[in-house]
């Protein structure tokens, strides 16, 4: 997990103190990579949390930083935000991350991007002292994918995931089916995901938005069953519909503390959900400010 450093853009050097918001490069595995890391204002010399956020397919580190607001929650909880960027390939050219049944040319080229956001881990340690115990990791489609299986592969680096329009497996290119392996401990999750959700559908199955239309992918309920066996959770899911576009099920009695949550949105289509998940006094909160108040109550004793 170690990373070599590569000389930053002119307002940068690599060896300076992380700032709010700095783009900071490193080597892994011969390859130039990335990351847009967030530290909160005044954030001093204590170990903070940290959240990485994944991107989806097509899109960069500041673009889902932008359209997530996930810096503005991170900064009343107080944590860290870093925002690994993709590798870049294919034609048209395009960020991805390779998360075995998606996407773009990362997959095709196998980059080992577990690896990598292993040593953004171990990078950002080395700017700002990162509290262990609670490093957190959340994405969105591509980025949500790659979430599941940093989770299964290392659930001893992460407190607590949260993946967004995501699945746990599916049909490769190469026709082999792909299921993310049994994590060797607990790892709470909180899964977010839209009912008409046309591109990673929540019933499983392939979509006919892709290019690659008979390559499938699991369901919702699948991901569901498997981190319920994985937490050892034995009681019945509790069931609530805050609102008419929610349906909330939950799984939070099991193993070690860890708990399962999925946010079912009805209506919710391939997005980050903005305001709607319930708040107290009437009012309601973001995506962003949501999984991170999750995040909030998990730690890895």
């Amino acid at each position: 997990m170690k990373a070599l450093f590569l000389p930053l853009a002119a307002f940068l050097l690599a060896s300076a103190p992380a700032c709010a918001d700095e783009l900071v490069a490193l080597q892994y595995q011969g390859e130039a990579r990335d990351y847009l890391l967030h530290v909160p204002p005044n954030a001093g010399s204590d170990k903070l949390p940290l959240v990485i956020a994944l991107h989806g397919a097509g899109d960069d580190a500041p673009g889902f930083a932008g359209e997530t607001h996930l810096a503005d929650a991170a900064d009343k909880f107080g944590m860290m935000v870093a925002f690994p960027n993709g590798s870049v390939g294919g034609a048209p050219l395009h960020r991805s991350f390779n998360a075995q049944i998606c996407c773009g040319d990362s997959v095709m080229r196998h980059v080992d991007d577990i690896g990598f956001v292993g040593s953004v881990i171990e990078d950002v340690n080395a700017r700002h002292p990162v509290d262990r115990a609670r490093v957190y990791a959340t994405g969105m489609s591509n980025g949500g994918m790659l979430v599941y299986q940093l989770a299964a592969t290392h659930p001893e680096w992460f407190a607590a995931v949260a993946p967004v329009s995501a699945s746990i497996g599916g049909m490769t290119r190469d026709g082999r089916t792909y299921l993310i392996p049994m994590p060797k401990m607990p790892v709470p999750v909180m899964m977010i995901h839209g009912r008409k959700d046309p591109y990673v559908l929540y019933e499983g199955g392939s979509s006919a938005m892709l290019n690659f239309p008979n390559i499938w992918k699991f369901s919702v309920g699948d991901a569901l069953s498997f981190w319920k066996t994985v937490d050892g959770c034995a009681s019945p899911a509790t069931i609530a519909h805050p609102s008419r576009d929610l349906r909330r099920v939950a799984y939070t009695q099991c193993k070690a503390g860890s708990e399962v949550v999925l946010w079912e949105i009805m209506n919710g289509d391939h997005n980050w959900p903005g305001d709607v998940f319930p708040a107290p006094g009437g009012k309601t909160v973001s995506a962003s400010s949501e999984i991170l108040g999750f995040f909030a109550t998990h730690r890895r004793e």
